[in-house]
C-alpha cells in the first residue's frame, strides 16, 4: 500500500473547508442495549460511467446507541484494491435537514464529481470513520488510520464512537466513502501520463484527486 506523501501533508487543513465539527472519541462497546436507532442504506456510485475504477456498490448501517454511542458500519465492492478509503458521516449537526447524494450528473467541466461538487448535496463532515483514533473532521484524510479494501476490492468496516457528531441525527446522515485508483497503479499519487490522475484534488493542488474522489455515497435522503 503507497500513499503519496502529499496527501498526508495535506490533510491538515482539509477539515477547514469540508467541517467544523468538534473533537469526538470512539471505544468498542460489546454489550450494546436492544434499545436501538438502526439506520441501514445501500451506497451507491457517485461518479459517471466513464470515470475508471467509479463503479463500485456498497451497505451500511448507523445505529445510534444508548450513552451517546453510534455505531457505523460499512461494507463495500470493487473499491480500487489494497487501498486506504477515506470514510466520513456528512450533514448539518443540530437541526439537521435531509441531504442527498450527488449522482454523475454533478460533475463538473472535468467529468469527475469531485468533494466540492458533492459537498452542496451531502453538507460538510461530522464524523471521520476511521479505524483507530480521532474521529473528528481533522481526520478527513488520515488515510493511514482508514480502512483498506482488499486484493479484490472489498472493505468491510465497523466502529463503535463514543460523543461523535451525528450521533443525535443518526437518521439524517449521508455515509460517503472516497478513493479512486484512476490508472490502476497501486498508489494514490499523481501520473502525469493518465487523463484522470494527473488531476489535483479539489481539496488542494497538491493533493492527488485519486486520494479524495467520492466514490460511493448513501443515506436517509437517498
Amino acid at each position: 500500500m503507497r500513499i503519496s506523501r502529499a496527501v498526508a501533508a495535506a490533510a491538515a487543513g482539509v477539515a477547514l473547508v469540508l467541517g467544523t465539527a468538534g473533537a469526538a472519541s470512539a471505544a468498542h462497546d460489546d454489550n450494546p442495549s436492544a434499545t436501538v436507532a438502526s439506520y441501514s442504506y445501500d451506497l451507491e456510485s457517485i461518479q459517471p460511467a466513464d470515470v475508471p475504477g467509479g463503479q463500485a456498490s456498497g451497505t451500511t448501517r448507523v445505529k445510534a446507541l444508548p450513552n451517546g454511542k453510534l455505531q457505523v458500519t460499512v461494507e463495500a465492492w470493487g473499491l480500487s484494491p489494497n487501498l486506504p478509503h477515506a470514510m466520513h458521516l456528512h450533514g448539518v449537526p443540530g437541526d439537521a435537514a435531509d441531504m442527498g447524494c450527488p449522482g454523475p450528473d454533478a460533475a463538473g467541466p472535468d467529468g469527475v464529481v469531485t468533494v466540492v461538487d458533492g459537498v452542496p448535496f451531502y453538507g460538510g463532515i461530522l464524523t471521520s470513520l476511521t479505524s483507530t483514533g480521532d474521529v473528528s473532521p481533522s481526520s478527513a484524510l488520515a488515510l493511514d488510520r482508514f480502512a483498506v479494501a482488499d486484493a479484490s476490492g472489498y472493505l468491510f468496516y465497523q466502529r463503535t464512537l463514543t460523543s461523535a457528531q451525528g450521533y443525535a441525527d443518526a437518521g439524517m446522515v449521508q455515509v460517503i466513502v472516497h478513493g479512486i485508483d484512476f490508472d490502476g497503479n497501486g498508489q494514490y499519487a499523481f501520473n502525469p501520463d493518465d487523463p484522470f490522475a494527473s488531476r489535483s484534488s479539489s481539496l488542494g493542488a497538491a493533493i492527488p484527486l485519486e486520494a479524495t474522489v467520492p466514490v460511493l455515497c448513501g443515506g436517509i435522503a437517498n
